[in-house]
């Protein structure tokens, strides 16, 4: 096996290092800021990163630029992710990450309700993960709302979750049960 060795300039070592420490896309005009180089430079480095091979490529879609692993290697990657995914969430988790995925943005109290316990260290560590995010709820801003990632979406496969099997039957059976439950509530 040949490797291909290609001796990198300072600052092409330096976007490439800095990609891949904030592990995300990156504007050019914020690598302009963070290296303090001219544009001409700065496409100069990213031209000639777009050239190194190994196990991770620089993709550039004209505006933004990052780091991600070579086609070679995507494969393989997806599998571990996928693997890491199902293992480390656990069952609490998977059920919280179900919910939000199907229903949508959700305060805490409406996690808890739909699982009937309390999921508070759960959404801390999905938020922690990169799995959901914390929003502020418009409807009360005493509360906010959690919300599925790209970073979720991705990990499960998907580009939205509509694309989730029998995804409008599980939304209204979610409907359903908060209809039944507020009736419930009335008549008490």
């Amino acid at each position: 096996m040949r490797l291909r060795c290609l001796i990198m300039d300072k600052l092409t070592i330096q976007l490439q290092g800095l990609l891949f420490a904030l592990g995300g896309p990156m504007s050019r005009e914020e690598l302009l800021h963070a290296t303090k180089v001219s544009s001409e430079e700065l496409e100069k480095a990213i031209s000639d990163l777009k050239n190194v091979s190994g196990g991770i490529v620089l993709v550039d879609d004209g505006v933004d630029v990052e780091l991600r692993a070579s086609p070679e290697a995507a494969a393989v990657v997806e599998q571990a992710r996928k693997e890491a995914f199902n293992r480390s969430v656990g069952r609490a988790g998977l059920e919280v990450l179900a919910a939000i995925l199907y229903k949508g943005a959700l305060t805490r109290a409406e996690v808890d309700f739909l699982r009937g316990v309390n999921s508070s260290q759960t959404l801390r560590t999905l938020a922690a993960r990169g799995l959901v995010r914390k929003i502020p709820n418009p409807k009360d801003e005493r509360s906010f709302l959690y919300e599925p990632t790209t970073e979720l979406l991705s990990a499960v496969g998907l580009t939205h979750a509509s694309d989730l099997p029998e995804y409008e039957e599980v939304r209204k059976k979610f409907t359903d049960m908060e209809t039944a439950f507020r009736d419930a509530k009335e008549q008490e």
